[in-house]
């Protein structure tokens, strides 16, 4: 497994406009799963955008539950799942989750943390997660599972109908 917060190399950037602008490259690009990543810890966002960049999602960063609600009522066209951390500042993960599904109630969604708190696993996945992944995690196996989730989102009981195949990169 890889400890996603102590393997952050120190040249990513992760500054407020690169934060704001992080899916512009392929926003709109619709052969590419779109995945909406809040997460309060500079390293795992990092780690992740360059993973799942890697893997060939479109990414886009909230450092905080509100951020990511003002992502996705700005994106949220192109937005096919969330990838949210439980424990945050300001709203937390399942808070987030709420707000979100107000906005779309079937956005697919992934919780993750390295201390669920007074959580509970099925509590979690009985607001509508599809998992909830413990930090830390192998990247790998992460990304595959949020392919499969694209997946299951792109099918035609999911919600939406876009074609999702992995990079072969």
């Amino acid at each position: 497994m890889i400890d996603v917060a102590t393997n952050l190399s120190p040249a990513v950037d992760t500054s407020e406009d690169r934060l704001a602008n992080s899916a512009d490259s392929g926003a709109g690009t619709r052969g590419k799963p779109g995945i909406l990543v809040v997460e309060d810890e500079e390293g795992i966002r990092a780690v992740l955008d360059i993973a799942l960049r890697q893997q060939g999602f479109t990414v886009w960063l909230a450092r905080n539950g509100q951020e990511g609600i003002d992502l996705y009522r700005r994106h949220g066209e192109t937005i096919d799942m969330v990838l949210l951390d439980v424990h945050m500042p300001g709203l937390d993960g399942p808070h987030t989750l709420a707000a979100l599904q107000e906005l779309e109630p079937r956005i697919p969604c992934c919780f993750m943390s390295g201390d669920l708190g007074h959580y509970t696993h099925r509590q979690l996945c009985s607001l509508g997660a599809a998992t909830v992944i413990r930090k830390p995690f192998p990247l790998m196996a992460v990304t595959q599972m949020l392919w499969n989730l694209a997946s299951q989102a792109a099918s035609p009981s999911g919600r939406n109908r876009n074609e999702h195949q992995p990079s072969s990169a």
